[in-house]
Formats: C-alpha cells, sequence, structure tokens
C-alpha cells in the first residue's frame, strides 16, 4: 500500500504524463487569426502584396515582424521553441524551415482567390493551444485572414483544391510579378518556381534589430 509521500508522487507523475501527452511540445497560444490578420495589414501597405522575395517562405514570413514585433511571439507555431525562434530572428534576421513552426505559401496578394490556404502549421493533430486531437489534421489560414481546422478525412480534398487553386493563380501571372512558392512540398507537390535572386524592397528588410 503506498504511503501518503508515495500517493502524492503517483498523482504527480499521472498528471506529468498526461500533460506531456495533451501538449506534446508544451503549451502555445499561437494565434492563427492575429497571423491572418498581420497578412492583410502587410499587404494593405505594400500595393497588396504578402510578404515574399526571400531564400525560403519562412524566411519571407518572418517579415512579418516589421510592421508588429509581437507576431515574433506567433511565429513559433505549434512545436518550435520560443528561445530558437527569438535566437535565429537576433542572429539571422530571418526564420528557416527548422526555426519557423508554420507552413507559408508566398507570392500572393490580397486579390487572389480568398479560399487559398496561405499558413498552416508544420505538426499535425494539435489544437489552437498545442494540445492533441487526434481527428485534426492542420489548422490553416486562408488568403482572407480567416481560419479553420481540417480534419485528416477531409485532408485529402482540401489539398486537392489547393493545389487547382494554386495552378490557376500561377497560370495568371506574368513574370515581373513575385513568384508563388511554398514550404510544404510534401503537401502541395514540388515547386514550380525557382525562389527570386534579386534583393527584395527595402520596405521588406528593413528589420528592426531583435535581442534574443
Amino acid at each position: 500500500m503506498l504511503g501518503f509521500g508515495g500517493l502524492v508522487l503517483a498523482l504527480a507523475l499521472a498528471a506529468w504524463g498526461w500533460w506531456r501527452y495533451t501538449f506534446p511540445y508544451g503549451y502555445s497560444h499561437s494565434c492563427s487569426k492575429a497571423l491572418g490578420m498581420s497578412l492583410r495589414i502587410y499587404a494593405d501597405e505594400r500595393s497588396g502584396w504578402l510578404p515574399h522575395g526571400l531564400a525560403t517562405p519562412e524566411a519571407s514570413l518572418s517579415l512579418l515582424v516589421t510592421n508588429d514585433p509581437t507576431i515574433q511571439q506567433l511565429l513559433r507555431g505549434k512545436n518550435v521553441p520560443q528561445k530558437v525562434v527569438d535566437e535565429t530572428l537576433a542572429r539571422d534576421r530571418f526564420l528557416g524551415p527548422e526555426s519557423c513552426g508554420w507552413h507559408y505559401v508566398e507570392g500572393l496578394r490580397e486579390s487572389d482567390d480568398p479560399e487559398i490556404a496561405v499558413l498552416w502549421d508544420k505538426v499535425t493533430g494539435l489544437w489552437h493551444n498545442g494540445n492533441r486531437k487526434g481527428w485534426v489534421m492542420h489548422e490553416v489560414v486562408l488568403l482572407d485572414g480567416s481560419m479553420q481546422f481540417v480534419s485528416r478525412e477531409k485532408w485529402p480534398d482540401f489539398v486537392q483544391r489547393q493545389r487547382q487553386l494554386l495552378a490557376e493563380t500561377i497560370a495568371k501571372r506574368t513574370k515581373a510579378e513575385p513568384p508563388i512558392r511554398w514550404s510544404d512540398e510534401a503537401t502541395l507537390g514540388p515547386n514550380v518556381n525557382e525562389p527570386r535572386t534579386d534583393p527584395p524592397p527595402a520596405t521588406q528588410t528593413n528589420m528592426p534589430k531583435i535581442k534574443p
């Protein structure tokens, strides 16, 4: 029979086990609505264009910090430690695939189809605060700034629709416009456009120095 101390220890271990299972990467309020709103504000101030033009889509997404430094707290998504985000921005000024918790489709503008998904979390099966929900595939932010959770059951159809929308949008682009590229090639397939090698506009890269 467990004594009082043993009972307390057993309860503590059970609570810790529940926490680790429920929040596999820890609690994280990575507000997708705030990110969607930030993307819209960014575009409104730049002739309708969302962040684009850097080496990777994740780097382009981190341009949001130029408008609102508090967005730095959301770019970790649900699986990247905040310390990694802070140190990467302070050191490199931009995030990369390993330091950003969101997949991003760059090269879009406000006037494109509002049903296009511009952001989704890089881990599957997690709810808004990083807690496990087995039926969820991804939390998604659409171009119109709205968000939704897409179930595992509906994800294949959702992806097929996204591929169609992106193909239609790419076909309308001119060579002078920013190329549409995505970080999640496992979902959307290989990128059809090469990244731009010319420096992005100064208005996009004028990022403040961020301390870790």
